[in-house]
């Protein structure tokens, strides 16, 4: 089966851009999940991490959603960073679009929240429509909440029961990333994270691909007119505003 260019890895090498083969393409179709190593360089991460802190401090108290992100330069950039952006094209083709982009910060010794498994988005059929990716800014340890996902959930249309929505699952999996990581989940996989019992922070930005023709969270809402200056075909498309063929109708996945 030909992958072509835009295909999965998930192999730590050094700590600079992958590049992706089959394997990691087919782990994530199979389990509906992928941890992927140093997506984010390490001058990048410090770059980045300064960017989330100065952001959440200018954009807080609510919500630091793509309305928010998408006024930032390095924000702006990052939805084309290639080792985040080609791990879509593997699945969406050139009909991946940016659904929604958010940040997410945990203080540290959190008393309140915990475990709530649930799918961001049921539909079905075996194919992705949506991947919601993670990107970690910091060592996601045990005590810090690791995203937990439970393997090859995402088959099927059941929902995590409600009696146990609070509980360990049975083979579940903590993705106990570290700082510059990633993880892409299929939006029908169970899925939870858990209150940060660490003394350090723990902050993920939230970055939700899918395909062109679904509507994009918070659509009545235009988005900063920063994200379109400059921009060039590829983040148009990801935005929302150009096609990304002249006739969407004749649908190859993999093109």
């Amino acid at each position: 089966k030909n992958c072509r260019t835009q295909n999965f890895r998930n192999i730590r090498t050094t700590r600079s851009p992958i590049m992706y083969n089959c394997k990691e393409k087919s782990f994530f179709l199979e389990n509906g999940y992928l941890h992927a190593k140093n997506v984010l360089e390490v001058s990048h991460l410090e770059e980045i991490r300064r960017s989330f802190d100065e952001v959440w401090e200018a954009e807080t108290p609510g919500k630091v959603n793509q309305h928010k992100l998408l006024k930032y330069p390095e924000f702006i950039r990052l939805i084309e960073h290639s080792p985040i952006l080609d791990r879509h094209k593997a699945i969406f083709g050139r009909q991946v679009q940016l659904l929604q982009y958010d940040l997410l910060r945990q203080a540290p010794r959190q008393e309140d929240g915990g475990l709530s498994w649930h799918r961001d988005f049921s539909f079905p059929g075996d194919r992705p429509l949506s991947v919601n990716t993670i990107v970690y800014l910091d060592d996601m340890r045990k005590d810090r909440g690791p995203t937990r996902v439970l393997p090859k959930s995402h088959i099927g249309e059941n929902l995590p029961p409600t009696e146990s929505r609070c509980e360990d699952m049975s083979g579940e999996v903590l993705v106990e990333a570290e700082a510059g990581d990633a993880v892409f989940i299929n939006s029908a996989i169970w899925h939870t994270g858990d209150r940060n019992r660490s003394d350090g922070l723990r902050r993920g930005i939230y970055m939700y691909y899918g395909f062109w023709w679904l509507k994009r969270y918070e659509s009545n809402e235009c988005l900063p007119w920063q994200a379109f200056e400059g921009a060039g075909e590829q983040r148009l498309r990801l935005l929302g505003v150009n096609m990304p063929d002249r006739d969407i109708h004749i649908y190859d996945p993999i093109k």
